[in-house]
């Protein structure tokens, strides 16, 4: 096996992409040694040198451009970790555009821009690869892209959102208040000082318009899922839920009907007797069903930093070793 050096650089050294650092750093022997690929962080894009320095990276590889980035010859990948829409969507078409793989956990950019950036990917012939971007270490994507090879999806149903069922979770063991469940949430970490995103159920919606855009072939934007949050569910009807043998969760599902897909988020009850009534606190879990296969049901930790690095890393290897071939097709709406 020829060992190769491949260069990425980190758009965020953040949580996520510290992460993503720390474990490039602890992994890479293993790395090379069953990939054949020494991978060396070549600049990390961050607002100040103390975050690089911080995650364990040399102060010289630090900038505060993006041109520095895509212009640089030694950059191979690019990792975007910072999150929200912009700037992070025109980030990642400028990095594929320079001829740079690009890897992504952002569900906002790529629910909203999905279509554009895997045409910009596959015009440039460069991988477009974002595993981490619906269930954290979960292998959805390598599953999906699996089960897709020879089967119709039809329908697509679970828990993709951490925070909203820890919070649901303390609140039918413990009996805590949504308000209780949701301040121990943030001091753990797993909900951030405004937790809209998470307990309104927008992040949910992001995974579920990804997963289904897969699903269709097509981009199905996230403006079209029926959302509801959890903001609303009282201590109350949690323990009629449990007195009832089952539990509350925010449930991310989509259908195919002869109408198209239908794309719903909200809080539902669910019967003991199914697995997802049991996936607790920060997991998530997936069912995927198949008109060959049937159900495929995915489970694990959906979030966390260290989960997230593990599906960046690879997702990392697989654009270096297969390419373009990975980027999913998806047509404009």
């Amino acid at each position: 096996m020829t060992n190769r050096e491949v260069g990425i650089a980190l758009l965020g050294v953040g949580t996520v992409g510290g992460a993503v650092a720390r474990t490039i750093a602890e992994q890479r022997d293993v790395i090379e040694a069953r990939s054949g690929i020494r991978l060396v962080v070549r600049r990390a894009m961050a607002r100040s040198t103390e975050r690089v320095v911080q995650a364990g990276l040399p102060v010289e590889v630090a900038t505060t451009k993006i041109e520095e980035v895509i212009g640089d010859d030694g950059v191979d990948v690019v990792v975007e970790a910072m999150g929200g829409e912009e700037p992070a969507a025109t980030y990642m078409r400028l990095a594929l555009e320079s001829g740079k793989h690009v890897v992504t956990a952002n569900k906002e950019a790529l629910s909203k821009h999905f279509a554009g950036l895997v045409a910009t990917a596959r015009s440039s012939g460069r991988a477009l690869l974002f595993e981490a971007s619906v269930g954290g270490g979960i292998p959805l994507m390598a599953s999906l892209r699996q089960i897709l090879a020879v089967n119709r999806i039809t329908r697509i149903r679970g828990i993709v959102n951490g925070t909203t069922n820890y919070i649901l979770t303390q609140m039918a063991e413990r009996g805590a208040t949504y308000a209780e469940a949701l301040r121990e949430a943030q001091q753990l970490g797993y909900a951030e000082p405004d937790p809209t995103a998470d307990v309104e159920g927008y992040d949910a919606a992001y995974k579920l318009a990804i997963l289904a855009s897969l699903a269709a072939g097509r981009h199905i934007r996230p403006e079209r899922v029926d959302r509801t949050g959890i903001t609303g569910v009282t201590p109350e009807q949690v323990a009629e839920a449990g007195a009832r043998g089952g539990a509350i969760k925010l449930i991310a599902g989509a259908e195919l009907d002869a109408e198209g897909w239908r794309l719903r988020v909200g809080p539902e009850f669910v019967p003991g007797d199914h697995l997802l009534a049991h996936v607790r606190l920060n997991y998530n879990a997936m069912e995927i069903t198949g008109d060959r296969v049937g159900p495929v049901v995915l489970y694990g930790q959906g979030a966390g930093p260290q989960p997230t690095a593990s599906a960046i890393v690879s997702d990392i290897v697989d654009a270096v070793r297969f390419g373009a071939v990975l980027t999913p097709e998806i047509a404009p709406e």
